[in-house]
């Protein structure tokens, strides 16, 4: 690969000796030069295309750009203003500036100022939360992975067959393989979260030509999670220590994110409470997507392997005296016993039990867990609690919006509304509304007008941080695809402070839905829709 850079100046030099340019002129009394010098990285000759002659016209074009992207995402107004001109334009035009454009399509890249390249886990996860958004962002994500995935066994990138990558880097560290980064595949996570956004990607928009194009991709990865992913065949997917960038391997990556007790680090191979929750997900969303395709079999056997994963999970992970689920087993098959946020993961893939789920969500909300600006990554009644850490206590607004939306799939919607709710006074009290990658755990005071703690060196802003408010507008409007039937259904349960959610174009299938949803001292109601829209009552199953 050529990697060169281009620079011009406008108005052209009148003369280039070496790499100096020469500019003669004459100025009057106070009259201005104004010189612009454009410096154009390009690899193979490719690159970023000249920007207009004059600042205004690129500001201009910028503008025009997000207007017209933005006019193929869905409008949500609310009876909020603070929220619609706050936190709802504010996500949206963060995700539009955190997006790369591949020919594969729209990527949210992670976050800026750290991460502000593509992630496997968080563009997958922010893909989801905007599905209700914009779906070509889940499309675009899903086809650019997909061009990754692992071929071979590489213990430098740990890439392996069917895996997907967690982290692509395209600086020159990367190009001369000083770091792994080319992709680098080390995390854990990233593989069955493919498999399952892909899952609900298709149940969303009824694409057929996606399912037939990366239905290929998606058992890749599935058998991935069968065979490197369980490398004991104990029927969990778990990571080790080979050679790793990365001690952990979720998507809390801390070194000391999983530790025992005593505070020592626990024994490794791990597996992830939330990980087993993404490849139930996983299995069990691509056997409905078989069954409507018609192939019964395979349908069949995804659905006996998630039902087997479902019983071993509920035996080995289920912490009675905690009524909650263990962060992880260890490397000696035992319970790593801390309470954390993973275990809302497992309400968002539906994997647990509908009284284990009702049992967690109280779990999550007592006050060592929920802070009143959200849950925490961990209990600070455990020994490695710390509210000022990265994960041991910190709040994550995607996570919690995972969680809330688990909440909503089990019926559990005061406790949903309640997350929601923190999320939006969190938002609210952040510069510009933008919430951040996350704020330290400590609790809130009510007595006075307070605020989130900053983290101080988090990403502002962050993808699955601005999809959060998409999401939780999903959780209260209960809004769930049924494939089968083509419609859009609706089990809403606004929250006293909000009397109306108004929903515009929303992409849906093959066709925009528009309805409006009014909170009454009767029950919420959908009222002059149109589009594929159905107003339906549903209850979770494990």
């Amino acid at each position: 690969m050529r990697r060169t850079t281009e620079i011009t100046l406008r108005p052209a030099p009148d003369a280039i000796e070496g790499n100096v340019f020469k500019v003669a002129r004459t100025l009057g009394p106070q009259q201005i030069l104004q010189l612009e010098l454009a410096v154009i990285p390009r690899e193979d000759g490719a690159g970023a295309a000249p920007s207009p002659d004059r600042f205004d016209d690129a500001i201009d074009a910028l503008n025009a750009r997000y207007r017209r992207f933005l006019r193929t995402c869905s409008l949500y107004t609310t009876s909020s203003e603070t929220l619609d001109e706050g936190l709802i334009t504010r996500s949206a035009l963060d995700l539009r500036a955190l997006l790369e454009f591949h020919a594969s399509g729209p990527f949210p890249t992670a976050g800026i100022p750290w991460y502000a390249v593509p992630f496997g886990r968080d563009g997958l996860i922010a893909a989801y939360q905007t599905l209700g958004w914009n779906p070509d962002v889940a499309r675009g994500t899903l086809r650019l992975l997909a061009s990754y995935q692992g071929q071979k066994v590489d213990d430098y990138t740990e890439e392996e067959p069917g895996k997907i990558f967690h982290e692509l880097r395209r600086g020159e560290l990367a190009r001369l393989g000083e770091i792994p980064h080319r992709p680098y595949y080390g995390s854990i996570d990233s593989t069955p979260l493919f498999a399952l956004i892909f899952a609900e990607t298709v149940k969303w928009t009824g694409d057929r030509s996606l399912w037939r194009e990366l239905l290929p991709a998606a058992e890749r990865a599935l058998t991935w999670c069968d065979t490197y992913g369980d490398p004991d065949k104990d029927g969990y997917v778990e990571y080790g220590t080979r050679g790793s960038d990365l001690r952990s391997q979720g998507w809390k990556d801390s070194t000391n994110s999983l530790s025992d007790p005593d505070g020592k680090l626990s024994k490794l191979p791990a597996a992830l409470v939330e990980v087993q929750a993404y490849v139930y997900a996983a299995k069990a969303g691509i056997a409905d997507l078989y069954a409507v395709d018609g192939d019964l079999v395979r349908a069949d056997r995804l659905r006996g392997e998630a039902r087997e994963l479902h019983e071993r999970f509920e035996r080995d992970f289920w912490m009675e005296a905690e009524s909650c689920y263990a962060q992880a087993l260890d490397g000696n098959k035992r319970q790593v016993p801390a309470v954390t946020s993973n275990a809302g993961h497992a309400l968002w893939c539906g994997i647990a039990s509908p009284d284990r789920a009702a049992r967690l969500a109280r779990r999550l909300m007592e006050p060592d867990m929920y802070t009143g600006w959200g849950i925490r990554t961990l209990s600070s009644k455990y020994p490695t609690y710390n509210p000022m850490s990265y994960h041991n206590g910190s709040v994550w607004p995607h996570d919690n919006s995972l969680t809330a939306q688990g909440f909503a799939r089990y019926g559990l919607r005061e406790e949903a509304n309640e997350i929601v709710a923190a999320l939006i006074e969190a938002g609210r009290r952040f510069p510009n509304n933008r919430l951040p990658e996350l704020w330290c755990g400590f609790q809130r005071d009510l007595r006075f007008s307070s605020r989130p703690a900053d983290y101080l060196v988090s990403c502002i802003p962050q993808a699955w941080s601005a999809g959060m408010i998409f999401l939780c507008l999903r959780a209260l409007l209960g809004m769930q695809p049924d494939l089968a039937t083509q419609r859009l259904l609706l089990d809403p349960a606004l929250p006293p402070w909000l009397d109306r959610i108004d929903v515009r174009d929303m992409r849906i299938f093959d066709s925009r839905a528009t309805f409006r949803v009014r909170r009454g001292p009767r029950g919420d109601k959908v009222v002059g829709g149109r589009g594929r829209v159905t107003r339906a009552h549903t209850a979770a199953t494990a």
